[in-house]
């Protein structure tokens, strides 16, 4: 039976089930017992058995006891049984084996299976999540089955190519709602449980089958075509944090009929924001399930980035109703099919209702930013990428790669075909391919088409394998030189043998509009300086060669002649150059303070990374500290002064969360009016709960947390323990995990395993806040491999394990922490599951380390000589 104290070491290649037995229907019927942890069943597969004879039939489970199975088999009109003299499960594998005296041959096949099975307590499956309410603790079921844990609850062939229709009834305490992927076809009481029937699923995977069983209520509405739509979270929560969320939703729905031209297919879709969840937001269709920070609103604090965030997790699940739902890539390798597709899409739908938020400038930053970075690291895996075992698929859902990076190709893949030709692709695909399984030739088929362009021979360098090149541009004149070249941080050697196709989209309309050799010369139609990558629609960077050429560009930063993306764009790429060793940190600090003058948020994100980078030299050398704080608070003093502290109605929605940014560098600066205003809102709220701005609430925690004292710190220690806001519970979080004080880090890690106080979902988080803190770093870095085998219990089963190699890596900065990192992660080398970020976190700290010698001198050059003495 596995649960999160067992990690399976497999990686040996396992067969398809499906290419043995295809299901059609599933008739599942399931009573869950919440007192006992339990649930009992059946269900009866009905499907074709194909592929040679054989005397078993094989199912996924896993942790199951079966304790009945008929098997019916129906031939020429005519049914017999099929006898069964063995039962067996195999639980390396996960299968269920039902073993026959008889030849089993090719047709089709009814098999009733008896079975019963433990509610797990890993967030896989069917789990509880557990929320306060009146004084006590209430328990709320639901489901998680992707990747591959339908089987947790009911023997199934678990594999995405294996569609089939589920007909599902549950039976639950009276008192109790329950939600499923369809509509309730009837109920019926018995004593003091009703059975809920619910109508018949469209064909799809049994990753996306869904139930809720719980306290809760909702809100409702319905779309312009019918579709019924309805928000819901649990009694602990005020319905009217419902609201923002449920309007995103049914206009979500409404933008994708329009944009696919394809209507949703179901009758109804609920989101339900739910306590404890692992991921961020599920999927599932019709069903769709989200963390209650993804998904709730509060109206009385709401704040401009967590409506931003809502809006688009709400655009990323309802764009899978699409791409992964109605369309579903046919094995794990074409994962990004679902994901890559789905990160684009949330910008688009988001762009489309709130126009006025500039999302694609956010896409920047959040996206681009982590793609480019990510990408350039030695050993990331490619976008597409070999699955031999279920277990192997955890370590593919790499924000940074198959959502960042796929996303921001298929968008520049878009750019570079055109929308209307993009958009009609997605139509036929669609048609084509509906309740289907799809690989990504599929698709390039269905754009090619619609775009007169080999889509395959364009996209498959760059999903194929890792990595994106940086083009040097040599302009002199009219003459222009272009190159590209392999990049990688160094020091490690590119390899400079591959090429990729990238389209130019220059500022200035070029003989070649797209590189598909090492090198081209070409003859521009004036001397006005080029632009490559125009919006930041590439996937690659650039490096102008010609002093002058940069010094143009640099000129229009100062002029605001860029555009926002050009300009965020810019600052990032001299940063990689110099991580590249083609450039030096220096020249980006140089280049930063340029942008004096910058007035927006996105910009200023992309500023804030920057300072970050530039913060990882002082662990290299002490001064640099107070000059890097000294040039951040001469860098946001425009803008403070500018905006205040207090938001007023005429701000922008980019006004808002410019606000937080700019004080959150003089939190860092420690500029004192920052420091004393804050520590000023601080006590106001403590003492006469005084309204905080909420965009601004964690950064004046944060402030109490450093700088005031212990007292503070019990204040927001007892409110996170008394509170059911999640957004409350996180900007606490937050400021605490930012302290100073090793021995308040103490208090907050001995509360980890504590599930009462903090959620095994959120104690993740604690840690990897305090690894990131410097000042902490040595208290988190002991607990965290004084706890290794609590971790691998919690988290064992779970996408979240191989984010502890990942993040502890972009925490290392210096050799001693290199050494530190080799000796805990390098000796765990032989689990599957975290293997490959411990081996690209191991390159990632050796080249920052290497970048951060190299550079160091500059830097403090740099410093010494454009830094005001005080701040």
């Amino acid at each position: 039976m596995a649960r999160r104290d067992r990690i399976v070491i497999m990686t040996k290649k396992v067969s398809r089930l499906v290419e043995q037995f295809v299901p059609d229907n599933y008739q599942l019927s399931l009573q869950p017992d919440i007192n006992t942890m339990r649930f009992s069943g059946q269900v009866v597969i009905t499907g074709q058995k194909v592929g040679r004879p054989s005397q078993r039939l094989t199912f996924h489970q896993n942790g199951l006891r079966i304790t009945g199975a008929t098997v019916v088999r129906t031939h020429k009109g005519k049914t017999e049984e099929v006898p069964i003299d063995r039962i067996n499960c195999h639980n390396k594998l996960f299968e269920l084996r039902l073993h026959s005296p008889d030849m089993l041959y090719p047709g089709h096949y009814s098999i009733t299976l008896d079975f019963d099975g433990h509610i797990t307590r890993d967030m896989n499956g069917l789990y509880p999540c557990f929320f306060k309410h009146g004084g006590k603790q209430h328990t709320l079921l639901m489901t998680q089955f992707e990747s591959h844990y339908a089987r947790d609850m009911f023997p199934c062939i678990d594999e995405p190519a294996a569609k089939a229709t589920f007909d599902l009834s549950i039976s639950a305490p009276k008192d109790l709602t329950v939600l499923s992927n369809t509509p309730e076809k009837s109920c019926s009481d018995h004593q003091d449980l009703t059975t809920h029937v619910f109508e018949t699923t469209p064909r799809m995977s049994t990753y996306l089958l869904a139930l809720i069983i719980g306290e809760v209520h909702g809100v409702e509405t319905t779309t312009e075509s019918g579709v019924h739509v309805g928000a819901w979270g649990t009694i602990a929560q005020p319905k009217e944090a419902l609201n923002f969320g449920l309007d995103v939703a049914k206009r979500s729905i409404e933008f994708f009929e329009n944009y696919f031209d394809t209507p949703y297919p179901l009758s109804k879709v609920d989101h339900v924001a739910v306590p404890d969840f692992s991921s961020g937001a599920m999927e599932n269709w019709g069903l769709i399930t989200y963390r209650e920070v993804a998904f709730l609103v509060y109206p009385e604090h709401e704040s401009q980035s967590v409506k931003e965030n809502v809006a688009s997790v709400i655009g990323h699940e309802t764009s899978h109703q699409w791409f992964g739902n109605l369309v579903t890539m046919a094995w794990w390798d074409d994962l990004w099919l679902n994901e890559s597709f789905a990160n684009m899409m949330e910008y688009r739908v988001v762009d489309a209702l709130f126009p006025e938020w500039n999302i694609w400038d956010a896409a920047y930053t959040l996206e681009g930013l982590a793609a480019l970075r990510r990408d350039a690291l030695p050993k990331v895996q490619a976008i597409k990428t070999d699955v031999n075992h279920p277990d192997e698929i955890n370590t593919l859902f790499d924000p940074s790669i198959v959502y960042a990076k796929g996303g921001r190709l298929l968008h520049m893949l878009m750019h570079y075909i055109g929308e209307d030709a993009f958009r009609q692709g997605l139509k036929a695909y669609f048609k084509k391919h509906a309740y289907r399984n799809t690989t990504g030739a599929d698709l390039w088929e269905a754009l090619s088409q619609a775009s007169g362009r080999d889509i395959a021979a364009f996209m498959n360098p760059w999903l194929e394998r890792s990595g994106y090149p940086v083009l040097h541009v040599n302009q002199q004149g009219t003459s222009i030189e272009i190159r590209q070249q392999h990049f990688q941080d160094a020091p490690v050697q590119p390899d400079d043998n591959l090429l990729w196709p990238v389209p130019l989209f220059a500022s200035t309309a070029l003989p070649v509009d797209t590189l598909t050799t090492s090198a081209v010369q070409m003859t521009a139609p004036d001397e006005s300086y080029v632009l490559l990558g125009n919006q930041g629609a590439g996937h690659y960077i650039v490096h102008y060669e010609n002093p002058d050429h940069r010094a143009a560009i640099i000129q229009r930063v100062r002029n605001a002649e860029l555009s926002t993306v050009d300009r965020l764009a810019l600052l990032n790429t001299s940063a990689m150059l110099a991580k590249g060793a083609i450039s030096n940190f220096g020249d980006t600090l140089r280049l930063l303070t340029a942008y004096d003058q910058e007035s927006n948020d996105a910009v200023w994100d992309i500023m804030a990374v920057i300072v970050a980078d530039a913060r990882r030299f002082t662990e290299w050398d002490e001064h640099v500290d107070s000059q890097l704080k000294a040039l951040c608070a001469q860098l946001i003093g425009p803008q403070l002064q500018r905006l205040g502290w207090k938001e007023k109605p005429s701000d922008s929605s980019d006004e808002k969360k410019l606000r937080a940014t700019v004080i959150a560098l003089g939190a860092y600066a420690e500029v004192p009016a920052v420091i004393d205003e804050g520590l000023r809102q601080f006590a106001a709220y403590r003492d006469t709960n005084a309204k905080l701005v909420t965009e601004l609430r964690a950064l004046i925690f944060g402030i109490a947390v450093r700088h005031g004292d212990s007292g503070d710190v019990d204040f927001l220690l007892k409110q996170h323990d008394d509170t059911q806001d999640s957004e409350l519970r996180g900007d606490i979080a937050a400021a605490l995990t930012s302290t100073k004080a090793p021995d308040t880090a103490k208090r907050l890690l001995d509360r980890l395993q504590n599930n009462d106080i903090i959620k095994p979902q959120d104690a993740d988080r604690w840690l990897f806040s305090m690894l990131r803190n410097h000042h902490i770093r040595t208290e988190a870095w002991d607990w965290m491999e004084q706890n290794w085998d609590w971790i691998l219990r919690i988290y064992g089963r779970d996408k979240s394990l191989d984010y502890f190699p990942r993040i502890a890596a972009m925490t290392c900065n210096t050799p001693q922490w290199q050494t530190r990192y080799d000796n805990f992660f390098g000796a765990k080398l032989d689990n599957p599951l975290i293997k490959r970020n411990i081996l690209i976190g191991q390159a990632e700290i050796s080249a920052r380390v290497a970048w951060l010698e190299r550079d160091l001198p500059e830097v403090r050059a740099f410093l010494d000589g454009n830094s005001p003495k005080t701040a």
